[in-house]
């Protein structure tokens, strides 16, 4: 499962936060505070906004971003070929 860090107070985080819910992928949001001592919970040396996906961290709306339209764009394949459906190229020879 996905964990997303942030802080109520940063805009990009709404902004990824609504991304996550749009690609209905599981996750689970962590709202830390701007700064203190309970932003522990926050991976190691990181500050928000972070996203955690299978062990791997993503920092920056930028970066967390690109992660997610990678998903969107496996999400996509995923569809497409998850079905009992026969595709095709431009050739005629099935994918």
């Amino acid at each position: 499962m996905i964990t997303f860090y942030r802080t109520a107070e940063d805009p990009g985080g709404q902004e990824v936060q609504e991304a996550l819910q749009e690609l209905c992928l599981a996750h689970e949001v962590v709202l830390v505070p701007a700064s203190g001592p309970s932003r522990g919970s926050l991976p190691e040396g990181t500050h928000p906004p972070v996203l955690v996906d299978e062990g791997k961290v993503y920092q920056d709306r930028s970066a967390i971003l690109a992660h997610l339209e990678e998903l969107r764009a496996f999400r996509e394949l995923w569809y497409k070929y998850g079905s009992d459906a026969c595709y095709c190229n431009e050739e005629g020879n099935v994918e």
